[in-house]
């Protein structure tokens, strides 16, 4: 599965910064997503995924003074079905973002308000279904 988006925005009104584009708006994201399920053997209930979101530079304030580079993180998924023990309906997942760990800055609103994107996140699922 995968979407992409092309914005092309800018101030049309305001006297002091038309024609720029306004801060954090990126003009390319995109992402991917796959995700394989086994179905049979040994692994059958197990699904494994993969998949990449990008987000394009931006400009870091109105006036458009410095950029923001472009960045993309990898995630990954782990979950297996718990059907084969007797739950129906019910599984546990492991989903980590930002799988490598990459260090960016995902936005700025001024050259002193920049923020760091998140390291890497592991979270843990249980769903039950009764």
């Amino acid at each position: 599965m995968g979407s992409y988006t092309y914005t092309d925005a800018e101030y049309t009104t305001d006297t002091t910064y038309k024609g720029n584009t306004p801060a954090q708006v990126p003009k390319h994201m995109a992402s991917l997503w796959g995700d394989y399920t086994f179905f049979d053997g040994p692994l059958s209930g197990l699904t494994l995924g993969t998949g990449g979101r990008f987000t394009g530079s931006s400009y870091g304030d109105p006036a458009n003074s410095f950029k923001v580079g472009s960045y993309t993180v990898v995630d990954a998924l782990v979950r297996y079905d718990l059907a084969r023990v007797g739950m129906a309906g019910s599984n546990v997942a492991l989903h980590v973002n930002n799988l490598l760990d990459r260090e960016y800055v995902a936005s700025c609103f001024q050259t002193y308000g920049c923020f760091w994107g998140a390291e890497r996140q592991v979270v843990a699922t249980a769903t039950f279904r009764f």
